[in-house]
């Protein structure tokens, strides 16, 4: 599961199986407790409380009091499912492509060609460039 806070950085949680046990504590494995614990190991989370305001969320908070709801969709549908998500990189590259799609001007071929740029040496770039680039990008996508 991968998501990606307001200012833009990405966590991403691996789930896997668990080893069979005789001293588990719950009958079965919650995914909502796991994924909240989870959450909390980030270290810029301070409050993830599951089930909250659903039985299908989280509530996040980080350190800096923003609070983020999470919600699960659990599986996968549709005729995609067999594709990996998307990185930044694809994102931002998707958001200059969509500039161009209907008559761009001068101004948005340059704001493509930059995006484009970042997008293609992402692991290059510092953290404030990455952050401000996926908020360009989204900005445009809305």
């Amino acid at each position: 599961m991968r998501f990606t806070s307001v200012a833009g950085i990405n966590h991403t949680l691996t789930l896997r199986e668990a080893e069979p046990t005789d001293n588990d504590l719950l009958p079965e494995p919650v995914l909502t407790e796991a994924l909240a614990a989870a959450i909390l190991n980030a270290p810029h989370f301070v409050v993830a409380t599951p089930h909250s305001p659903r039985e299908d969320t989280i509530t996040a908070q980080t350190r800096s009091a923003v609070r983020h709801l999470l919600v699960l969709g659990i599986g996968r549908n549709g005729p995609d499912h067999d594709q990996d998500p998307s990185t930044p990189a694809a994102d931002i590259a998707y958001a200059a492509d969509r500039l161009l799609t209907s008559d761009p001007s001068d101004s948005d071929r340059t704001t493509a060609e930059l995006l484009n740029y970042v997008a293609a040496t992402w692991e290059k770039q510092d953290l404030p460039l990455r952050q401000h680039t996926q908020a360009v990008a989204r900005a445009l996508t809305r």
